[in-house]
């Protein structure tokens, strides 16, 4: 495994194909916003599953706030298609991602025989810098909706006045 990404750092480019047709670009796509990216072991995955559906269940909060959120696994085309029509999701979800490529870059933990990212959750300021990260090793321990909102409503109202929200680019 690679080093785990910090507070500060720029969230690494990331390229996936998206379902429904394109390609979604980490982070370029989510800039201007803040934005949560979740990396999800895949849709037998019960406890990925209620993670994702309570994302997509609160996306007025979350838009509320100017809060973005895409997903990504390492599933197939089809299986992630189902996945989103089951649970009704309403973010951008990719598929096919590189285990091992995403794991080099993000510092994300692999299950064994690096056959997909064990869940993985990054919040990201309007910028791309990562402003919290929670790194799962194994099936447990990932972010909340509810934590994200109250989260990024501190970081938003403890923003030096001087600190731009604004995109800059590297």
């Amino acid at each position: 495994m690679s080093s785990q990404l910090q507070n500060g750092d720029f969230f690494p480019d990331l390229t996936i194909d998206g379902v429904g047709g394109g390609t979604l670009a980490l982070p370029r796509d989510l800039a201007g916003s803040y934005a949560v990216v979740l990396f999800y072991r895949g849709s037998w995955c019960p406890y990925c599953c209620a993670q994702l559906a309570a994302f997509s269940r609160a996306r007025e909060r979350f838009a509320e706030v100017g809060i973005k959120i895409v997903a990504l696994s390492v599933d197939d085309r089809a299986t992630s298609e189902a996945l989103v029509d089951k649970l009704h999701l309403s973010f951008p979800v990719g598929f096919g991602a590189n285990a091992v490529a995403v794991a080099a870059a993000t510092g994300a933990y692999l299950a064994e025989g690096a056959a997909y990212l064990q869940s993985t959750g990054f919040v990201l300021d309007q910028r791309g810098r990562i402003l919290t990260a929670v790194y799962s090793s194994g099936a447990i321990g990932r972010l909340v909706p509810d934590d994200v909102v109250g989260f990024v409503k501190y970081v938003d109202a403890h923003r030096e006045p001087t600190q731009e929200p604004a995109l800059q680019t590297r």
